[in-house]
């Protein structure tokens, strides 16, 4: 299995054929950027290991953060455990900042995994060479946890699995990597998939709840004394 694979040579739009986007679409767009500006995820600068998890939107999220990422001129790897990276959303981001989609794109690189096996191998033994290739000190963990639910998988090997794959993740926020976690309700909600997220809670240096409640989305911060928290219209994501 190829560890990185590009996401140049994926499919998306070009905007010269498209018309220009309206006024009131473009204003959401530029809304949703602002919240997550005023949010300010995922970058705080002591921070390395970033959490965000609740909603579905998370994977939404964590498009936005790398198109951010991308626009200030870093490199970005992104592991899809969700199969939810979706270049078409890149490329409308990228022309809402009057950037080519092509040029942005090729600045983020996707390794998908469909088994926890290939995950905890994507995470554990192909990351930091990956990160050091493309000189990036972001990652993009992306339904981090989804191919674990695999009830085809023993318990014990899944859980051996995740016990090297999380030690992965604290020796390369040690080196100074950034990694942001997105992890969208579990399928099914048992005993073992609350231990994987309490664990991630544990060793995340920031965790970010994301909830949707009557037409706004909702991104609140955990642990925090002044219970930080910050809203955008799902509109605003739904006009994108």
């Amino acid at each position: 299995m190829r560890a990185i694979v590009e996401t140049a040579g994926l499919p998306f739009s070009d905007c010269r054929n498209e018309t220009t986007m309206g006024r009131a679409r473009y204003d959401a767009m530029q809304d949703w950027f602002l919240a997550l500006r005023h949010a300010q995820v995922p970058f705080h600068s002591n921070d390395r290991l970033l959490l965000l998890y609740g909603h579905s939107l998370v994977f939404r999220l964590g498009l936005y953060a790398a198109t951010e990422r991308v626009l200030g001129g870093e490199s970005v790897l992104y592991l899809d455990g969700a199969n939810t990276f979706d270049p078409f959303v890149i490329g409308r981001l990228a022309r809402t900042h009057r950037q080519q989609p092509r040029k942005v794109l090729s600045m983020i690189h996707v390794a998908r995994a469909f088994t926890c096996h290939q995950m905890e191998r994507l995470v554990s033994d192909c990351l930091a060479s990956a990160l050091d290739r493309y000189q990036s000190r972001l990652a993009i963990l992306s339904g981090l946890f989804d191919t674990f639910y695999d009830q085809a998988v023993p318990e014990p090997e899944a859980s051996r699995l995740l016990s090297r794959m999380m030690e992965a993740t604290k020796r390369l926020t040690q080196q100074g990597y950034i990694l942001l976690c997105l992890c969208p309700p579990a399928p099914i909600l048992t005993r073992t998939s609350r231990r994987y997220l309490d664990q991630l809670r544990v060793q995340a240096d920031r965790v970010i709840r994301v909830q949707e409640e009557e037409g706004l989305v909702r991104l609140e911060e955990e642990g925090s004394e002044l219970g930080r928290s910050w809203e955008v219209a799902r509109t605003a994501l739904e006009s994108r």
